[in-house]
């Protein structure tokens, strides 16, 4: 996830100096030319702002809505009984589902009621495997 995030910035900061050099090139593109010559049409100029509209859409708003969308799917197939990771790194089993809030299991005495919003993930079959395991080895 950081590698993109990082090549996203570098993306970006390539199109930013891209569009600024954009007008120096068209100064600097025919020092001999006729100056009688009609001037290129105004239509030319718009061309490295269109690029940049198109690269950041689809390198930056596209993803993130991608990942929203996703992110809502995943709080829309929350049921009780699913293992999750809370974004405090807590790891708890559904107990009750609500429009806003869930109620989770910590531990067989603990149970704290939370926003859905901090729901991290949901753990997988593998996942949970993986813990119980990891709890056998610790006993």
């Amino acid at each position: 996830m950081k590698r993109k995030k990082v090549f996203t910035q570098r993306l970006a900061l390539f199109s930013l100096s891209l569009a600024a050099s954009a007008s120096a090139w068209a100064m600097a593109g025919a020092p001999n030319r006729d100056p009688n010559a009609p001037p290129p049409p105004a239509w030319v100029q718009w061309v490295p702002m269109l690029v940049l509209v198109g690269v950041f859409y689809f390198f930056l708003l596209r993803p993130q809505s991608k990942q929203r969308q996703e992110r809502e799917t995943m709080m829309g197939g929350l049921k009780r009984g699913d293992k999750i990771v809370t974004q405090s790194g807590f790891i708890a089993t559904v107990v009750n589902v609500a429009p806003k809030f869930i109620e989770v299991k910590l531990n067989d005495e603990t149970k704290v009621k939370m926003l859905k919003s901090g729901v991290s993930e949901i753990l997988s079959a593998s996942a949970e495997a993986d813990l119980g395991a990891l709890a056998n080895s610790n006993n």
